[in-house]
């Protein structure tokens, strides 16, 4: 499958445009703040069914009503369609014609995406570590995906309820008990699976580390559970018991999977310490191009690649790399910098060139 154009109407900074994409590769230059990145996230929409920039009604041209996106595949038309609805949002996805609520999971197609702010996640927050590995294994595990959807309205709802803490004493403890239970073994599902993942790959990680590096070295990654990974439904149960007077303080939840984190270290030496802004790059750019390979794995297809000004952040050896792997796969790519106008096999497109349309997209 490949992308072949796509139509925009009212799609943030877009009114009406279109572009027509290669069936190897496109490349987008322009300066910024000419809706590069606009574009590349139209595409995204379009393939997975949400953004990678924040919440979908935040797609919409201000204060527009409508927005629709019309995206031409090899083998499938998808209309897009969001109607503003007060402060919400209604969404219609069609795929051939086949209308629904939601993309399902079926008609999401394989897209591995690189973000500049990825390649600067080693040295960032937990926050953002966690959910770039959640997103990780849940596009190449949907089941990962629905039981950490479970997780997060447990977490929601035990965390109302901590700041409920002066009804009912008795009713209350029973019910605080209750969402304990639920939360623990879902919380033991997610820190199970992210440990999994993480030390099944390890290997491999290191494998493409070293080859985007250019020589081998010594790399492990450690997951960091709140409780002991033997027996972490019942530890993480107690640990929750003890910290009762301090969560209902606090209104939170103070342990479980959305407070850990992972640690990835060079030569036995922990990488956010050590590691120079070239390493933790590769380390970043190793992760994708892993996601790369597992997602080609699963669908038993090649995704596409939304690549958003990552070239910019890379010296000339691992862009030489990393456009050696793309070449294999379509890709969209965007630039501010003329120079990479040239990847092989390549389309270019200036965003000052993207064609106004006529007539929104039906």
């Amino acid at each position: 499958m490949r992308v072949l154009s796509i139509k925009l109407h009212n799609f943030r900074s877009y009114d009406l445009f279109e572009a027509n994409f290669s069936e190897r590769g496109t490349v987008i230059v322009g300066p910024n703040g000419t809706g590069k990145t606009n574009l590349l996230e139209a595409v995204y929409v379009s393939l997975r069914g949400t953004s990678f920039r924040g919440s979908l009604i935040d797609c919409m041209s201000h204060d527009s009503d409508q927005t629709n996106i019309l995206l031409e595949t090899t083998d499938q038309t998808r209309r897009i369609q969001f109607l503003r609805e007060n402060q919400r949002i209604s969404k219609t996805f069609s795929v051939n014609d086949h209308k629904s609520k939601i993309l399902s999971p079926k008609n999401r197609l394989p897209v591995v995406l690189f973000e500049p702010n990825e390649l600067r996640l080693i040295s960032s927050s937990p926050t953002r570590r966690r959910d770039f590995l959640d997103g990780l294994i849940a596009r190449v595990d949907s089941k990962y995906e629905r039981t950490l959807r479970a997780l997060n309205r447990t977490l929601l709802q035990r965390n109302e309820l901590l700041k409920r803490h002066a009804e009912d004493r008795s009713l209350w403890r029973d019910h605080l008990f209750a969402w304990d239970i639920k939360f623990v073994q879902l919380a033991t599902q997610i820190a199970s699976s992210r440990a999994a993942f993480l030390y099944a790959h390890e290997s491999r990680l290191g494998s493409i580390y070293s080859r985007l590096a250019g020589k081998d070295t010594d790399f492990t990654i450690e997951y960091l559970p709140s409780v002991s990974m033997e027996n972490y439904e019942q530890l993480l149960l107690e640990r929750l018991t003890r910290s009762r007077d301090y969560e209902i303080a606090t209104g939170h939840t103070s342990c479980g999977p959305q407070r850990e984190d992972f640690l990835i270290s060079l030569h036995n030496q922990p990488a956010i310490k050590v590691a120079s802004r070239g390493e933790m790059r590769t380390i970043m750019l190793a992760f994708k191009l892993l996601e790369l390979e597992l997602q080609t794995e699963v669908h038993q297809t090649e995704p596409i690649i939304l690549m958003d000004d990552v070239f910019s952040e890379l010296d000339a050896t691992r862009e030489k790399l990393l456009q050696e792997t793309i070449e294999k796969h379509q890709f969209i790519v965007t630039t501010t910098d003329a120079r990479h106008k040239d990847v092989p096999g390549s389309k270019i497109i200036a965003t000052a060139d993207i064609s106004p349309l006529q007539n929104a997209p039906e």
